[in-house]
């Protein structure tokens, strides 16, 4: 809402030294903000978001002083985002022939951006958890009589079935290169549609 009020005002006073946003610039500006927002709830930095978003749906490299001026942060700021998502696998940095500064691009294709995601995601926070309920359970003998120590061993030994379910899901969708025409057609299949 406050961006909306900021657009019409803008707008309706323009500054000299500032060119009115284009509807793109506009749209770019509003889906930026959602993506930044929406990660919260994903548990990933809102700024680390927001430069996915704007190289997401610029289309086009950007050097590192553009992504900072469109977003006002700073260069540290950019920068360790920008390794972040690097990390991840949505974002890549290269130099154009003879220039001698890095550019980066976001992966276009919604599709293979959300493979990428799951897969960093199943690495760095579903694998480790699985393995650390392995842990716990090795420390809970079968043998051992205490009804306690049989309830919480049938209780991870449940959970380690779902993360094996989660496991099986995830090889069969996404341990091959699949396409997001193949995916569909594996999930009408299933589902019988």
């Amino acid at each position: 809402m406050d961006e909306i009020l900021l657009d019409a005002a803008e707008d309706a006073c323009p500054r000299p030294d500032v060119e009115p946003k284009s509807n793109l610039q506009r749209a770019q500006d509003q889906f930026i903000l959602e993506w930044g927002r929406m990660s919260s709830s994903w548990g990933i930095n809102r700024t680390m978001a927001q430069i996915h978003a704007l190289l997401f749906v610029s289309g086009v490299p950007l050097e590192v002083n553009e992504i900072m001026d469109r977003l006002q942060i700073s260069r540290g700021n950019a920068s360790m985002n920008l390794r972040e998502l690097m990390d991840w696998g949505v974002v890549r940095r290269f130099r154009q022939p003879g220039d001698r500064k890095d550019t980066y691009i976001s992966e276009t294709d919604p599709f293979q951006m959300f493979v990428r995601i799951v897969k960093e995601r199943k690495r760095r926070e579903i694998d480790p958890t699985n393995d650390a309920i392995r842990e716990v359970i090795t420390k809970l003998p079968e043998s051992d009589p205490d009804e306690a120590v049989q309830i919480l061993r049938a209780r991870l030994q449940a959970l380690i079935e779902i993360f094996d379910l989660i496991d099986a899901a995830y090889k069969q969708v996404f341990s091959n290169d699949i396409s997001l025409d193949e995916l569909r057609d594996l999930f009408h299949g299933a589902t019988g549609g």
